[in-house]
């Protein structure tokens, strides 16, 4: 009797505790880094495959810390109001060659700064046949789930979808890889991985068990996520900030880092600005 009230009793405990798996929230938290007054801003020479094929581009991820509106659940124009919290911005930014024409998306993750939980995320996508628009908020463990698309039978709807214990999204993982608890030199574990929603149609949000393994060397860290689509692999960064320098998807899409600053890019929205932010600005330090 004994035995089985201790059992239940770390039973209760283990499910008490942050659904992080090995993501640890100390990355995003980290006001160091992070409070600076800039982002980071990432160019990658990428191949991103659409129909099958592989298309020869530029991609850019960009992260930044932001003041965010828990009502509205947007950037407040007013900092110091009530309900203004700390998140740490991610935006995906692909600009994809099809052919004669072009797929042109963005996909924004919203991760509190003060526990890396994610808040909400969205995607705007457009491929010259129409314009999407999808978003998610959270409430507790449940996200509202939006969409408005230009396809029959998708137009417009939404949804809640509770999030499982140790469940992520696809989209999270270029930031999520970063965040890992390095302290041991190899290790793996389990997560719940929903699917990537960059694409212009409504999406079927089902978590599916995905495996996590990372293993650190001199040169870097190598982690592969392997999850029901496949098997996703991603070099970083040996030091800190552990930045991502190569993605090979499992699509086959591929994301190799060209330049990475640390710069306040809204001050450069001038002719000329992106040749003088390159030449100003140092890229990080390589590991």
């Amino acid at each position: 009797m004994r035995k089985s009230l201790l059992a239940l009793a770390a039973l209760a405990i283990v499910r008490a505790l942050p659904a992080f798996g090995q993501f640890a929230p100390g990355f995003v938290t980290n006001s160091s880094y992070w409070n600076d007054g800039k982002a980071e801003f990432n160019i990658y020479d990428a191949r991103i495959v659409r129909y099958g094929q592989p298309r020869q581009t530029e991609v850019l991820h960009i992260l930044v810390r932001e003041p965010f509106d828990l009502k509205q659940m947007v950037k407040p124009d007013n900092w110091q109001r009530p309900n203004v919290i700390q998140v740490l911005k991610m935006n995906q930014i692909l600009h994809i060659p099809t052919g004669i024409y072009v797929y042109q998306q963005m996909h924004s993750n919203f991760w509190r700064a003060d526990n890396a939980r994610l808040a909400k995320f969205s995607l705007t996508s457009n491929d010259s046949c129409g314009n999407a628009y999808k978003e998610a908020r959270r409430g507790g463990e449940v996200f509202a789930y939006q969409w408005h698309t230009y396809w029959d039978g998708m137009a417009e709807g939404r949804e809640k979808v509770r999030l499982p214990p140790n469940g992520f999204f696809y989209d999270e993982l270029p930031l999520r890889v970063r965040t890992i608890d390095f302290s041991k030199g190899s290790g793996d574990f389990a997560i719940q991985l929903a699917p990537t929603i960059i694409n212009s149609k409504k999406d079927n949000l089902v978590w599916k068990p995905a495996k996590v393994h990372f293993e650190s060397t001199n040169r870097a860290i190598y982690v592969t996520v392997e999850h029901a689509v496949g098997t996703d692999r991603f070099m970083l960064g040996r030091e800190f900030p552990h930045l991502l320098r190569e993605w090979a998807a499992a699509d086959g899409s591929r994301l190799t880092l060209k330049r990475s600053l640390k710069i306040d890019y809204w001050n450069y929205h001038n002719l000329g600005d992106r040749k003088r932010a390159l030449l100003n600005s140092l890229p990080a330090r390589p590991d």
